[in-house]
């Protein structure tokens, strides 16, 4: 079995912190359950639309630099419900050899999006395009 050094994530825009707090304990108690490395973790009080999150930056540094090789949360939608900054986060995880687990619907899988992106890129713009990271090489977080 692969040893995974897991950073736990939670994210929410509701001025909940209680079960925000709640969440990222979830995702620690499953991680733990499941006999993974907590390596980090981190709790954010942001819509999930947001692309610029200081704590998502903080978990995508630790996995370009390779302190984590998997991401907990309890559903994708805690990374993101913009399904163009969700596929950015996704394929960043990819790129880089992370493996994404959920809880809540107890799914494990590495990523493969090949194809995707051009399915994504065809659908019709109904927000205002989202920034390009300038200091990232490829434009990519």
């Amino acid at each position: 079995m692969k040893e995974y050094k897991v950073w736990a994530f939670a994210r929410s825009a509701a001025p909940n912190l209680p079960a925000l707090e709640e969440q990222l304990a979830d995702v620690m108690r499953e991680a733990d359950r499941r006999g993974y490395i907590i390596v980090n973790s981190c709790m954010e009080q942001k819509y999930g639309t947001e692309f610029w999150r200081p704590d998502l930056f903080a978990m995508l540094t630790s996995v370009q630099q390779g302190r984590v090789n998997a991401v907990m949360v309890q559903s994708l939608d805690r990374l993101s419900h913009d399904i163009t900054i969700l596929y950015r986060i996704l394929r960043f995880l990819q790129n880089h050899g992370t493996v994404l687990i959920t809880t809540k619907t107890n799914l494990q899988y590495e990523l493969y999006l090949t194809g995707l992106e051009s399915r994504l890129l065809r659908r019709p713009k109904k927000r205002k395009p989202v920034w390009v990271c300038e200091e990232c090489k490829d434009g990519n977080p």
